[in-house]
């Protein structure tokens, strides 16, 4: 949520790595654990069926068995939690929870359509064969002309149409999401109730929230988390999703159909 977005993001990374040192501890305690009763059995000495040592043996291995099963599976945690907080910091989608999204977004958009000026004006200068032109080019150099003027497997220079087609869309989808972020700075909070159920647009944590009276039941919950895509908030003890038109459009069409006991 946008008013606490770095701290949670932190939160979240800090949360991962301390999840992964915890498996890898327990991984090791398993480990161990196993490696410990296994000193009591000689190397390949076989079950004595029959023999008054045969239920200690078979109890012994079954420890062994399960610590090393454990072991692996806590090593896998430990790297799925290692690698999950590794994403997180080097995800650098601009989120709309972000409080600096707008400026990061104005930021994505002025490099967007640099880079587009950049992809035209050069297959401007490769069509004419130009160097002296593309050289002029800001960031231009004499490794990239050599380079965009080396045909690829179907003999095109320069840059292919789809990139430039690729990376007009981008521009045009960023810029609708200035629009929308842009409106949503203009809004202040509001809230109404229908059917007992208080809908608030919180745009200061920029989320539609659904706040219940009392717990709602398995049932409700269940749709309101497959069907409608909410999810409930401890911390603001609400149901909510992000505060977009697709999100207001969701808690309308929930309150709609949802019938209190």
């Amino acid at each position: 949520m946008k008013y606490n977005y770095h701290q949670r993001r932190q939160n979240r990374i800090a949360f991962a790595k301390a999840q992964a040192e915890k498996n890898e501890r327990a991984s090791d305690s398993f480990y161990n654990a196993a490696k410990h009763i296994s000193i009591f059995i000689p190397p390949g000495q076989p079950i004595l069926v029959g023999h008054h040592s045969e239920k200690r043996h078979r109890r012994e291995q079954k420890k062994i068995d399960n610590n090393m099963r454990k072991s692996y599976e806590a090593s896998d945690k430990a790297i799925y939690y290692e690698d999950k907080a590794k994403n997180i910091e080097k995800n650098h989608t601009i989120s709309s929870d972000n409080p600096d999204a707008l400026e990061l977004l104005h930021q994505k958009l002025n490099d967007l359509t640099a880079l587009q000026e950049f992809m035209k004006s050069a297959n401007k200068a490769i069509r004419k064969n130009d160097k002296a032109a593309f050289l002029k080019i800001p960031k231009a150099t004499d490794a990239m002309w050599e380079k965009l003027n080396t045909p690829d497997w179907i003999g095109r220079k320069g840059f292919p149409d789809y990139k430039l087609t690729n990376n007009n869309s981008v521009i045009n989808n960023t810029r609708k999401r200035i629009a929308s972020l842009e409106i949503l700075t203009q809004k202040t909070t509001t809230e109404r109730t229908e059917k007992g159920v208080r809908i608030v647009e919180n745009v200061e944590a920029n989320r539609i929230q659904l706040v219940f009276p009392a717990k709602p039941n398995k049932e409700v919950r269940t749709k309101l988390r497959r069907q409608y895509g909410f999810n409930f908030c401890y911390e603001e003890m609400a149901w909510q999703r992000q505060l977009n038109n697709a999100g207001i459009y969701a808690a309308d069409a929930f309150i709609e159909s949802y019938n209190p006991e």
